[in-house]
């Protein structure tokens, strides 16, 4: 019985650790890779979508905007109508706009890696 128990519970603990690494977590992330700097706010609602507002200028002055309702979909990250993809970790996001379908100025990008702040 004791066995039973415990199997369940690491089964609930791992299960509950892989859906956490889907979801990310609430903050304000930052993308500095020396030609970009962004900033992307997220904040997770209640319906399971997100509230994302973002902006940023490159060196050139160059600038992107992100904002609108999103969700995580087979890893992909959709904002409104924007897929773009998504890699979750601790502390970072690895955001790649593919299509790029993000508000830029020629020239300007929110694709890269952002740190939590």
């Amino acid at each position: 019985m004791k066995k039973l128990i415990l199997c369940c519970l690491f089964i609930f603990i791992a299960s509950g650790l892989c859906l956490a690494q889907d979801r990310i977590p609430d903050g304000t992330y930052v993308l500095n890779d020396g030609n970009m700097q962004m900033t992307i706010k997220i904040e997770f609602m209640p319906d399971g979508r997100y509230i994302i507002e973002g902006e940023g200028k490159n060196r050139d002055g160059n600038a992107c905007m992100l904002m609108g309702s999103a969700q995580i979909e087979n890893g992909k990250l959709s904002i409104d109508y924007c897929p773009m993809e998504v890699v979750i970790s601790a502390g970072k996001l690895e955001i790649k706009d593919t299509q790029p379908c993000a508000q830029c100025d020629p020239g300007a990008y929110i694709s890269g890696i952002y740190k939590r702040q």
